[in-house]
């Protein structure tokens, strides 16, 4: 039988490669960029320079 430590390694493994295949599957579907982030517009700090300017 494996040591504790060993299956411990094994399981905290594959839990890591469950997690980061669900991650990329996730970006893959939806994007890296928030979804509800319309690229079209200034963000804060742009408006806020633009305010002062004016």
């Amino acid at each position: 039988m494996a040591s504790p430590t060993k299956k411990l390694k094994v399981r905290r493994a594959l839990a890591k490669a469950s997690a980061a295949k669900g991650r990329k599957n996730k970006i893959r579907r939806e994007g890296s960029t928030a979804p509800r982030l319309p690229l079209n517009m200034p963000n804060a700090n742009e408006k806020a320079v633009q305010a002062a300017k004016a």
